[in-house]
């Protein structure tokens, strides 16, 4: 009955539907009214989403005639009432969702370079708003020539068009506008990772100034005092790590039943899983940004993990997912109620 049950809600027609209703229901029910901010975020997420469906059609990235990637990401953007008005990290992550479903359709092609400039360039276009993106522009490369397999002479040219593309129109404006201010602004953005502590810094100061008696009730109040004050991000980065630990761990495990190019593009989410989840680890200033790529990047595999694993364990799983789904649900959107 479990199956019957799961494999009906994986690969039910109305599966989607529901979750855009839902989704709607929540991203406006809980501030009581219509505002533009998150108007624009509501269409953000509805770019974001068509976008991870026409990248997981085209790239079959689930064996069964199934929409529950797409679902997936629209019910946890749904439940982290945060991500709901229009911010960098909602930008980066349509531009990323779009990047991404032009690179992966590179795969065998004998010609990929015009994918390979779409594809780049929205992730510069994403840069513009998020400086920082452009230093993982690294895991694109190695995506494309490692497992997609179409990484030469000519797409290095295309992708570096595309990462340039949307720069030279915006130092045209800005030089037409004496606004040149903005562009070292950009630049000194981009390089603030590298002077940017790489852990928490108010931890390592309790541990070069208190002493070895204070040092742990301090880092504990400390620590504590900082989660209550960030309770909504702490409970879906929470979940977020659940999804993304059984996702990675049941396609590693499974991902020889599927065909090459499945497997291509599903390495090419995780590693941008892992980068982004290391960069984060580092440096957890950058959450707002980085937080909505660690979406992007782990609804491929936990959605392959729902809809596809039918055992006694990954059912009660499932069901433990969904419960910890609706928690976090209630802990994000109460506040703004």
């Amino acid at each position: 009955m479990k199956r019957r049950f799961q494999n009906r809600v994986a690969e039910s027609t109305v599966t989607l539907p529901a979750a855009c209703i839902a989704t709607t229901l929540l991203w406006w029910l809980p501030q009581g009214g219509y505002s533009v901010e998150y108007l624009l975020g509501w269409l953000l997420c509805a770019v974001t989403a068509y976008a991870v469906m026409e990248t997981a059609a085209i790239c079959r990235l689930l064996r069964v005639r199934s929409r529950m990637t797409s679902t997936l990401l629209l019910l946890l953007l749904a439940v982290c009432g945060f991500l709901h008005p229009i911010q960098s990290g909602t930008l980066v992550l349509a531009c990323a969702a779009l990047a991404f479903r032009f690179l992966l359709q590179t795969y065998d092609q004998p010609y990929p370079q015009t994918d390979t400039w779409h594809a780049y360039l929205f992730w510069a276009l994403g840069s513009l708003f998020w400086a920082p993106l452009l230093l993982l522009t690294p895991l694109l490369l190695w995506n494309q020539g490692i497992f997609l397999r179409t990484l030469g002479g000519k797409s290095m040219a295309a992708a570096l068009i595309g990462l340039l593309h949307p720069y030279f129109f915006w130092a045209l404006g800005a030089l037409f506008l004496g606004r040149t201010d903005t562009l070292a602004a950009h630049f000194d953005a981009l390089c603030a990772p590298f002077t940017a502590p790489c852990w928490w810094q108010w931890a390592l100061d309790i541990i070069h100034t208190a002493s070895v008696d204070d040092c742990w009730p301090l880092l504990r109040g400390e620590f504590l005092s900082r989660l209550q004050s960030h309770l909504p991000e702490a409970a879906a980065l929470t979940l977020l790590l659940l999804l993304a630990s059984t996702g990675f761990i049941h396609y590693v495990r499974k991902s020889f039943d599927d065909k090459i190019r499945v497997r291509a593009s599903h390495y090419c989410y995780l590693t941008l899983m892992c980068g982004a989840g290391l960069w984060l680890a580092l440096q957890p200033m950058h959450f707002p940004q980085l937080f909505p790529l660690l979406l992007l990047a782990t609804a491929p595999s936990a959605a392959h993990f729902v809809a596809l694993t039918h055992t006694a364990w990954t059912n009660a799983w499932t069901l433990v997912l969904a419960l910890g789904l609706l928690a976090v649900g209630i802990v994000c959107l109460i506040p703004h109620t």
